[in-house]
């Protein structure tokens, strides 16, 4: 493969970049687990197993001379990834117990043993174990899902301090020099601070430095809030690198742009990774992002097949087969997950989704709550238990969940949506309205969210908008009889009679057809 060009220009798949390629991520997995960073190196691990390659060594060492004839970069440099490693040997003898601890999850205990230590590597784990002391105390000490005291209201201690060390840090080193781990910690203490413009630009520097850190990739995500933002950050990103192409396809993915062009990029990486189950996975929910369930169903299918212990998005699997109304089906993969790992927020969620099905609302709250209390982060939970709430008509609770569900993601259509339609239940249609616009904002090509502005518009008494709304909804759609009778009576309603009754004419042709 010749470098991943920028814009639009097709991804050649080349057997010299692929050896360089396997090399990179199989450093890359050693550099992230010595760091402690598990999730990233099994997503590497995966990757690396995507590739499909199995190039000898003496094969490997002939291609890694043809690259440097042809010029060939490579993502993550040797001497680079040294100089990270680097430090004295009496530091290493205590990082090497601190990464025992942590692994044990012992995060004092490793803070301790790296207090006196200087190297960026030994600081780096040292903070980052700080973090995650502080935010498992910050679990300890909130309270019951919903709680009084849960939410932001208990915060991170450890925050100020991590933000305090890292900011010295940076202005007495070379700008040069800096720890790209450093940078990606920074970034993510950022956003817990709710600065996520600040924390956009040492989230590039570190992907700049060092791509294979996919925990830095999802981080920087969540500073992408639109579509818009999107160009901006790919533009300071080197378009040779592989891994902004696997960045566009999920932050596309996320922002539900089911393009000609983001499924294009998508075939490309699936050339180079044809058996890499998280690109299976992106383009399973770019198809249920479109709509497209039963396509959706058959590529989870796939990837259940080959891991069937696979729990990673199988919630978002459980949704598809909830909206298809599959009991049985949903059945299974709920015994199938509980049998893998009954403790996983994405278990949980499976079983609620079940119990949802089945109509015992009280059952499904019970399993949200259980995921939530294993990960509060967890927005399907946060978003579905808000569904729950509202068929249980606790129309307060079900607020606070969607909430909570825009705390975790502000880019959840659905949570946005479910406020529109919880605040449409109590009557407060200028909150409706609002929080419909958010969710059209974010999901314009969905025509669903069209229809709810149009009927909120009708019930604020604004005929012309909501006649906007529902052709904009038309537009989207196939003619639908019911957003034609909309339309037919709305135009009779402002004495525009000639337009009503082509509307109810289209909507007798359609009902006919149908």
């Amino acid at each position: 493969m010749n470098s991943m060009a920028s814009g639009n220009e097709s991804l050649q798949v080349d057997h010299a970049f692929v050896v360089q390629l396997q090399r990179d991520l199989d450093q890359a997995f050693v550099v992230l687990s010595d760091r402690c960073l598990y999730e990233s190196a099994k997503w590497i691990a995966e990757a690396l197993n995507g590739l499909d390659v199995d190039a000898s060594s003496d094969e490997a060492d002939v291609m890694q001379d043809a690259m440097a004839s042809r010029n060939i970069p490579s993502d993550a440099d040797t001497s680079d990834i040294s100089r990270l490693d680097r430090m004295p040997a009496s530091e290493q003898r205590k990082y090497t117990l601190a990464k025992a601890c942590f692994g044990c999850r012992e995060y004092d205990r490793a803070i301790m043993f790296l207090e006196k230590c200087k190297s960026p590597k030994c600081m780096f784990l040292r903070l980052y174990a700080k973090y995650i002391s502080g935010e498992k105390k910050k679990e300890e000490q909130s309270e019951v899902i919903l709680g009084p005291l849960d939410g932001d209201s208990t915060p991170n201690k450890e925050l100020a301090v991590i933000i305090g060390e890292l900011e010295q840090y940076f202005r007495d080193s070379d700008l040069s020099r800096h720890d790209p781990f450093l940078l990606y910690l920074y970034g993510i203490v950022l956003i817990k601070h709710k600065c996520e413009r600040a924390a956009v630009e040492p989230l590039i520097r570190s992907v700049k430095i060092y791509p294979y850190n996919w925990g830095a990739w999802l981080e920087l995500l969540a500073c992408v809030s639109t579509i818009d933002q999107l160009p901006g950050v790919l533009a300071q990103i080197p378009s040779s690198d592989i891994m902004a192409k696997m960045f566009e396809v999920v932050t596309s993915q996320e922002l539900f742009q089911s393009t000609d062009a983001v499924f294009a990029t998508l075939s490309q990486l699936e050339a180079v990774f044809p058996n890499f189950p998280f690109l299976k996975v992106q383009r399973a929910l770019l198809c249920y992002h479109a709509l497209e369930y039963n396509e959706s169903e058959k590529l989870f299918d796939a990837v259940l097949a080959v891991d069937p212990h696979r729990l990673d998005d199988m919630d978002m699997y459980s949704n598809i087969l909830y909206v298809t109304e599959q009991k049985a089906k949903l059945a299974y993969l709920a015994q199938l997950a509980s049998a893998t790992d009954k403790f996983r927020p994405e278990t949980c969620c499976i079983i609620a989704n079940y119990y949802s099905l089945k109509s015992e609302h009280e059952k499904a709250v019970v399993y949200y709550r259980r995921a939530l209390t294993l990960n509060r982060n967890c927005l399907g939970a946060w978003t579905l238990m808000g569904h729950e709430y509202v068929e249980l008509k606790n129309i307060r609770a079900a607020i606070e969940s969607y909430r909570r569900a825009i705390g975790v993601n502000s880019k959840d259509v659905r949570a946005w949506y479910g406020l529109g339609q919880a605040y449409e239940v109590i009557e407060m249609y200028y909150y409706s309205f609002f929080y419909y616009q958010r969710a059209a904002a974010l999901k314009p090509y969905d025509h669903r969210m069209w229809v709810a502005l149009g009927n909120c518009f009708e019930k604020l008494q604004r005929p012309t908008e909501a006649i906007k709304a529902y052709k904009r909804a038309l537009s989207l759609s196939e003619l639908e009889p019911s957003i034609l009778q909309k339309l037919s009576s709305l135009h009779a309603s402002i004495g525009d009679v000639a337009s009503a009754a082509r509307y109810s004419q289209l909507c007798k042709e359609a009902d006919t057809q149908s």
